[in-house]
This record gives structure tokens, sequence and C-alpha cells, in this order.
């Protein structure tokens, strides 16, 4: 007796299978989404902090170079002897003046000048000088002084992207000595001698991107700092 052998039967996905395979395909989806944002993520933090650091340096160089010209001034020129040079001058050049603005931090502003045309005399538009104002670094080339308002000169020049929290200047590594011949000979800086500062300039600068929130403790905050020694000694005498 022949058996008839019916056609081949082929069974589908059920239901309970394909609703598996879906929860599956969402987690590895999900787990892949979360990679990719957590690197790229990774990625834009780098970027920021690169762009932070660039521009505080930038700015951190920017003031090494100009303070550490501060007190330049020939005043041997035309002197005939060591008892000819301009003494005045190079006392007047060489007065660095730290401060600040007005509702600003403590030793936030700096005044310094130097001979930039090379007359022996100090022009309102030889005294330079650095502060922070608000979130902003501003730089003045007229006149400069801690005090004065946005009229006088002061202009700012870091980029609005970055936030300045703090500028510190310091001379505490300065050093002053006597060296007239007249004085006392114990080094020190007394009345009625002539004596000499050799100053250094230390420099911190805090800053963070514009886009970011301070209170959020993920908050990327760059500090830089800097010692500036100044090229040019101040030579005076004491009153």
């Amino acid at each position: 007796m022949n058996k008839t052998v019916g056609p081949n039967r082929q069974r589908g996905v059920g239901l309970v299978e394909l609703l598996i395979g879906l929860a599956i395909g969402l987690l590895i989806m999900a787990g892949a989404i979360t990679l990719f944002a957590k690197i790229s993520f990774s990625g834009l933090e780098n970027t920021r902090r690169v762009q932070l650091n660039e521009q505080l340096r930038s700015t951190l160089n920017l003031m090494h170079k100009d303070i550490q010209r501060a007190g330049y001034v020939d005043a041997a020129d035309g002197a005939a002897t060591v008892l000819a040079v301009d003494t005045v001058q190079m006392a007047l050049f060489g007065v660095i003046t730290i401060g600040n603005a007005a509702g600003e931090a403590a030793n936030s502003c700096i005044i310094y000048s130097y001979d930039f045309d090379g007359d022996n005399f100090q022009d309102p538009e030889e005294i330079f000088g650095f502060r922070l104002s608000g979130t902003v670094i501003q730089r003045d080339t007229t006149s400069a002084f801690c005090a004065g308002d946005g009229g006088d000169g002061w202009q700012g020049f870091t980029d609005d992207a970055v936030v300045v929290q703090t500028l510190t200047f310091s001379d505490a590594a300065s050093t002053s000595y006597e060296v007239s011949r007249d004085g006392n000979g114990d080094g020190a800086c007394d009345s009625g001698e002539t004596c000499l500062t050799r100053r250094k300039i230390d420099v911190l600068i805090t800053g963070y991107v514009a886009q970011e929130d301070l209170a959020d403790n993920s908050t990327l905050v760059v500090s830089l700092s800097d010692e500036i020694k100044v090229k040019n000694d101040r030579y005076y005498f004491v009153p």
C-alpha cells in the first residue's frame, strides 16, 4: 500500500519570538547610541579644553611680552659719565603699580610704562595696563590707571567665547636693595639712599567656556600661571 507524502509545511516566526528579537535589537541599538554619545561628548570636551587653553595661553603670552618691557628707557643717551645717567627717568618709567578696578578683586590690575618712542620722556601713550573687568580682561595704552572707566581707553581683548573668572598679579618675588655709595651699607633701601629693584611678576588666570554653567560640577575650568621677569631694573632715589 503506497503512502501519499504531503507537501513540506514551513513554520513561520511566532509572535513571542518576534518580540524577543525586537527587544534584543533595541537593546543593541540603545547601547550603540549610548556609546556614540559618550564618544561624541568626550570629543567635544577635548575640543573645548584645547580651545580654552589656547585662548588663555595667548592672553597670558601677550601680557608676558608687554609687561617684561616695563621700565625701559635709554637713560644713558648722551651721558658722558655714569653720574650723568638720567636716573629720574629710570625711576619714573620703572614704576609698576598693582591694584584693582572698582568692584573687582584685589590685585587684578597692573599698570606699567616703557619708553616706546625712545625720547626719554614719559608720554601719556606710554603708560600701559591690564585689568579684569567683570569676566573680560581689558588693556589700556593711554594714561592707564586701574580705576579708570571704559572711556579712559580700556578695551577688552579676550574672546567672548571665554569667561575669565580670575586674574591676579603679584610682585612678592621682587627684590630691592641699596646701591648708593653714600648709604649705610646695610643693603636695605632707607631714606636718602639710591636703590635698585629687580622685578618678578607672577600672573594667575582662570577661565571657562562661556556656554557652560559654572554651577555645573562638570564645567571645565582651566587655570594658567606665569612668572614674568621684567628685563629692566628700577633704579631710583628714596626720599
